[in-house]
Parts: C-alpha cells; structure tokens; sequence
C-alpha cells in the first residue's frame, strides 16, 4: 500500500509541476504584443468590396469585340503565312469560322498576339495577383499537322 500512496504522489506532483509549466507559458504569451504575420494572407480589416473592386467589375463591363469575344483556348491555329518580312496566321472557332490575326492583334479580355513563329502563335496574357500586382504568362498556340491529335 505504500508503493501505491508514494506513486500517487508522484503522479500528482508531475501534474502540479506540468500545470505550473503551462501557467509560466500562458503568462509568457501574454506579455507579448500581439502582431500580424501578413505571409500572403489578406489585411482582416479590410473590407471585402473595396472601390478597386468596384472598378475592376466596372473594367471587365466593357464592351468586347472582335477577337476579343474569343479566349486563347477557345482558338485553334490553321495556318501561318509570311509575306515581305510580316507574319499572319489564321484561327478558326469552334464553329469552323476563320480569323485573320497579326502580332498586337488583342485575343480575349487580357490577351495580345506577342509574336507569330513558323509553328507557332505566342500570346501574352496578363493578370493580377492576390497582392494587386499585375503579371504576364505566355500561351503558345501550336500549329499541327493533319491528323496529329492536340
């Protein structure tokens, strides 16, 4: 019986002496000053519509046209042509309708034919990080021969 009483007390006197612990901590924590870590994260204080949002849903209203209504991945490439140093290629829809495009010819609601090679039409699209930064990527509209697959 006296094993048991001393190991009881152990166990009770490990508790006191973790409880302690932990209270040193949470003392320890709350002297520090609170700080935001951004770390990619959203300001929370910021609204969620702001007057940039407002704008930028007032920017992507704009009347679209020609080239403009179609996104690069909505386009299939049919040919190339070189005349006199310049270079034009031609797109069809879906439906089968060809276009005549050249570089700086807009594609999409933020896209621009960047350059026209003997296989392949380059576009530059930009878009906008979660940070506000305005970025650029590259879509390569590749020329296939008859038969090969996409």
């Amino acid at each position: 019986a006296k094993g048991a009483k001393e190991g009881a007390d152990a166990a009770a006197a490990e508790r006191r002496s973790l409880d302690e612990a932990k209270k040193a901590l949470l003392v320890e924590l709350l002297a520090r000053p609170f700080t935001y870590e951004r770390e990619n994260r959203p300001d929370p204080f910021k609204p969620f519509l702001s007057d940039k949002t407002v704008e930028a849903q007032e920017e992507e209203a704009e009347k679209l046209t020609g080239m403009q209504l179609f996104e690069p991945g909505q386009l299939q490439l049919v040919a190339i042509l070189f005349s006199g140093g310049k270079a034009v290629a031609m797109v069809q829809d879906s439906t089968g309708k060809g276009y005549i495009i050249d570089e700086g010819t807009k594609i999409g609601r933020r896209g621009v034919v960047d350059s026209i090679g003997p296989n392949v039409v380059r576009i530059r699209q930009w878009y906008k990080t979660p940070s506000g930064r305005k970025q650029y990527k590259h879509i390569d509209m590749v020329l296939r021969k008859e038969g090969e697959k996409q």
